[in-house]
């Protein structure tokens, strides 16, 4: 594909969102976005795992938004990462952002984060946070889009599909297990389609 090389990073970011959404590349709402680059710059956020780049999209946006940020993003589709990596490059970003190729289940780092996006497949929510749990600093924070689902979390009987019923289930039960869980303070914010930020307790909370 030939790209148009006059145009400015704005402009660069904004046909991958005009080209993501064309071919229905799942990517965050805008309100969503907006939250998590708005939390970012709040809290003074410095490295960020994401799982699920697609397309680069999210990572560029939080990347552009925050120039002191560091990101490492997982992608098992071969197509969308060679998109992803090509998108960044176009931005002027990979410097600051590593895209891999790996399915992020099997994803072994010792790194550590200030911040665990997790943005991929809904049905391993659980997995992938007890997986990565180990790799977020101490006053580290989750965020995991989607919560909400189109409104099937909070109105499963909307469900038309049985395909879509476990998938739902699934995703409800990691929600609450969340809430509930001791070493986190979690809060469900009814934006995008739903975002759930767990900010890790230190010991010394009670």
């Amino acid at each position: 594909m030939v790209y148009n090389t006059d145009m400015t990073v704005e402009q660069t970011i904004a046909e991958i969102k005009r080209k993501a959404l064309q071919d229905r590349v799942p990517i965050m709402e805008d309100e969503g976005l907006q939250f998590l680059c708005e939390f970012l710059q709040k809290h003074q956020i410095r490295t960020l795992l994401e799982v699920g780049t697609a397309v680069g999209y999210s990572s560029i946006m939080m990347a552009f938004h925050n120039p002191q940020l560091k990101i490492l993003t997982l992608e098992q589709d071969e197509e969308r990462y060679h998109q992803a990596v090509e998108n960044i490059k176009r931005c002027r970003l990979s410097d600051r952002i590593s895209a891999v190729l790996t399915n992020a289940r099997e994803y072994e780092t010792e790194e550590k984060f200030d911040v665990i996006f997790l943005d991929g497949p809904k049905a391993h929510n659980q997995q992938l946070f007890e997986r990565f749990e180990k790799n977020l600093e101490s006053k580290g924070y989750f965020i995991i889009d989607d919560v909400w689902f189109h409104g099937f979390i909070e109105h499963p009987e909307l469900i038309r599909s049985r395909r879509l019923k476990p998938l739902v289930e699934k995703l409800d039960e990691f929600v609450k297990n969340m809430m509930s869980n001791p070493d986190y303070r979690c809060s469900y914010l009814k934006i995008g389609d739903g975002v759930l930020v767990a900010a890790r307790k230190e010991k010394t909370d009670e």
